[in-house]
């Protein structure tokens, strides 16, 4: 593995500059379980309006 000049890469290859963050991880971080409480919620109530 070689390193980037002026910055730091990652896995996939996404860059950041030093200091910097990558917003898209701590979107996915944060989003992803959100994403999926809302979506259980909105199941319940789907669920006790039908029944």
């Amino acid at each position: 593995m070689s390193a980037t000049q002026g910055g730091m890469a990652g896995a996939d290859g996404a860059e950041a500059p030093p200091g910097r963050t990558r917003w898209g991880v701590v979107t996915a971080i944060l989003g992803l379980p959100a994403l999926a409480v809302c979506a259980f919620l909105l199941m319940t109530a789907v669920w006790v309006v039908v029944s």
